[in-house]
Formats: C-alpha cells, structure tokens, sequence
C-alpha cells in the first residue's frame, strides 16, 4: 500500500448494458467519493476498474467511460464468452494479470459482474476492507454438493461450448456425451487438489491474486483439463485458493444474490428487494445458492437496465447512506 492509501482493483466482466456499467463505476469512484469526505474519515482508497467487454459485443458503445474514469483500464486482449465455460475464467484471469502488472499488487482484487451496483458507499467498502485485511471472500465448499448442483459431473463428463455454431444442438449432443462417453479421471489433473465449488464473484487479497496466478502457470495440466468442464468459473479459482495457505482466510462472497431453488438463474434486483439494501449492515438473501451461512455483502446482482426506476432509487438510498455514515462519528463525539 503506498501512501496509506488502499489501491482497490475492480475486475468487471461485462457484455451489455453500458449506462448500468457507468453507474457502477460512479458509484464506486473513490475519487469523487473522497473529495465530498468529511476530514475524520479514515480509511483513504483509490479505485481502479479493470473491464473486460465479450469480444462478440460491441465495444464502441462504452470508450466513452475512459473519458469520465481516468483510472478504467479496457482488457487488451478480449475474450469470445460463453456461458459455463472456461472462456470466463480465461476473461477473469487476463484481468487479473493486468491489474498486477499495472498496480503491483493491490491490497484488494473485487470481481464483479457488468450487471451488479454496490449496496454500499465507497467509504464503507474501504473501511470494510480496511478491517478485514487478510480476509478472502469466496465461496468455498467441497465437492460433490448434490444438493446445491455441484456434482462431480461438472468434473468427469467432457463439456462442449454453449454458444454458436453448435448452439441449437448443444443439450442432445451434451446428453449423449454424458450418456455414453466414459468418464474423465480427474484426479490425473487435480493431483493432491480437493475440488472445491462456490459463487463465481469473489474479492481476494493482491497476495492471494499472486498465489492464484502462479499455480496456473506452474500447473498447466490442471488448466487444460478445466477447459472442457462444466462452469469451471464456479470451481476453478475456489480449487485452487481451497487448497492453498489461504484456505483459512476463505469466508462467504461479498456479491448479495437471491438464487430461489430450481432457478436457472438468480433473481432480478426489483423495488421489494432495496428495503434490504437500506439497512447499515446488508446480509446476503438466505437463498444465495450455497450452503454457508449468508454474511455481510457489499454488493449485488443482477441489476437491469430495462428497470431504470430501481436502479435511480438504489443510488439515491447509496447517497442518503453515505450522508448517515459521514455524520455518525460526528454525532458520536458531539
């Protein structure tokens, strides 16, 4: 850390929505948070967003945003994603090395989605991660958890991509190869590695990053073998960290998620929900698709920009929180 400042490196993965992602961006702009900051504040940070927009969207749409972010950087090398493959972790890592490279190693790396917004203002997020120096936010639970649709399949079938050209056919191909392929020996590629599932957003440590990034370039065939399993996003990183010396430092994901049992996908934020991010302490929903206990949260998808009203109110309850909590320790000493 230099300065006594804390460097926050924001990872976004995005592919749409670029009025949303602005959004994000000035609701987690240190910059401008600090300037409006009373002199007792404590906890100093400078954000940084690192963005990586799908190679198959149009990129044009958000150049604008490095215009109002003097501290956004666009990834260099942008990835074709596809939905449970391993092009997000490859997307998730070539930002993670950029941020490294750019930063050194920043006290705190956050990823986040395109479609998520902060239940928090910037002050509280630093303060937060201040506290919790050496903590690593990331869903971690051993596989197979049958009941939260972790399986060793995701492990032991090979996994084709879902996305065009083989789009349309992807689920009857996908069961025949389940069906009559003979199953993938895992533990070849895994060696002494307990496989280990969780949330696919995380915010881990500038030293955790490190140890990340060196068991993949020192581990190639644990990399390869992950290229063709099943939503490798949601075990590759927690794999490796779950079986590292930070084990220890793992605790529940800071991304607020309600994911209600047999969805294929978590709930949209709407009106009924903000009550929840209103409170000075927000807990993650009870049905967040994963069986530890639901912790404090600093953020939340999925946000939709075809719902604008929602998002206006959330920043509006952001901006009455940030008055509060800047006002407290006022009050408290008066």
């Amino acid at each position: 850390m230099k300065n006594n400042t804390m460097n926050i490196a924001y990872l976004i993965l995005a592919h749409n929505n670029p009025r949303l992602l602005d959004t994000l961006m000035a609701q987690l702009d240190s910059d401008q948070a600090q300037a409006d900051a009373p002199a007792h504040s404590t906890a100093p940070s400078k954000a940084h967003f690192f963005l990586h927009i799908d190679r198959k969207a149009d990129i044009a749409p958000f150049l604008g945003l490095a215009d109002r972010y003097p501290h956004l950087h666009f990834c260099r090398d942008r990835v074709d994603g596809a939905w449970a493959h391993f092009s997000l972790v490859e997307a998730t890592l070539r930002l993670m090395r950029q941020a490294m490279q750019t930063l050194g190693t920043p006290d705190r790396l956050v990823l986040l989605s395109g479609a998520t917004l902060p239940v928090q203002p910037p002050a509280y997020i630093a303060s937060f991660f201040a506290r919790e120096r050496g903590a690593n936010y990331m869903d971690a639970f051993a596989m197979p958890n049958e009941e939260y649709g972790k399986g060793l399949g995701r492990l032991e079938h090979y996994w084709i991509r879902r996305s065009p050209p083989m789009h349309r056919y992807r689920w009857m191909l996908q069961d025949f190869i389940n069906a009559h392929l003979p199953r993938r020996n895992f533990r070849r590629a895994f060696g002494p590695l307990q496989p280990a599932a969780g949330s696919q957003w995380w915010a881990i440590t500038g030293e955790a990053c490190r140890y990340v990034l060196d068991y993949v370039s020192e581990h190639p065939r644990f990399v390869r073998f992950c290229h063709h399993t099943d939503c490798p996003d949601e075990f590759f990183f927690q794999t490796i960290l779950w079986n590292s010396p930070f084990k220890e430092s793992l605790r529940p994901t800071l991304t607020y998620t309600d994911w209600r049992p047999g969805k294929q996908s978590p709930e949209a934020i709407n009106g009924d929900t903000l009550a929840q991010f209103a409170q000075d302490v927000v807990f993650n929903s009870p049905h967040n698709n994963s069986p530890l206990p639901p912790g404090e949260v600093l953020f939340a998808r999925k946000f939709d920009e075809q719902d604008w009203p929602v998002i206006e109110q959330l920043v509006a309850l952001l901006q009455g929180k940030a008055a509060r909590q800047a006002a407290a320790p006022l009050r408290e000493s008066a």
